[in-house]
């Protein structure tokens, strides 16, 4: 009876672990935005009033964008996070790889999108 006992006492801490894990996946991209909206909003007045955003556009002003629209690149991070987890809340327990994938297909968008943001901002600094 007892090594029962311990063998499910070990997968409740596995398992334990592995939601802790998977939270802090989870919340990655929505600490990315904040962090960007709060950039945003305090180095607003540091920055020029234009920054390139919009790079396939054709040369000129029309690449140009202001900070309000700054804001466009942690909104698409939010919207590809919470659509992901709606997707994966929609899957059956069973399918946890497809769960996965979609978990950490939200954090590569964010790290690709925040990397972008700070390529952006670094131009001016």
């Amino acid at each position: 009876m007892l090594p029962i006992k311990l063998d499910f006492e070990k997968k409740c801490k596995k398992m334990f672990n592995l939601k802790k894990v998977n939270f802090w996946i989870t919340l990655t991209p929505f600490l990315l935005s904040l962090a960007m909206v709060v950039f945003i909003l305090i180095s607003g007045r540091f920055l020029p009033p234009k920054l390139p955003l919009f790079y396939s556009l054709s040369w000129g002003e029309k690449q140009l964008a202001g900070h309000q629209q700054l804001l466009i690149i942690p909104s698409s991070i939010i919207l590809v996070t919470l659509c992901n987890l709606t997707a994966s809340w929609q899957l059956h327990p069973q399918q946890l790889i497809f769960k996965k994938i979609l978990l950490f297909s939200s954090v590569l968008v964010s790290l690709i999108l925040t990397i972008t943001f700070l390529k952006i901002i670094l131009i001016f600094i």
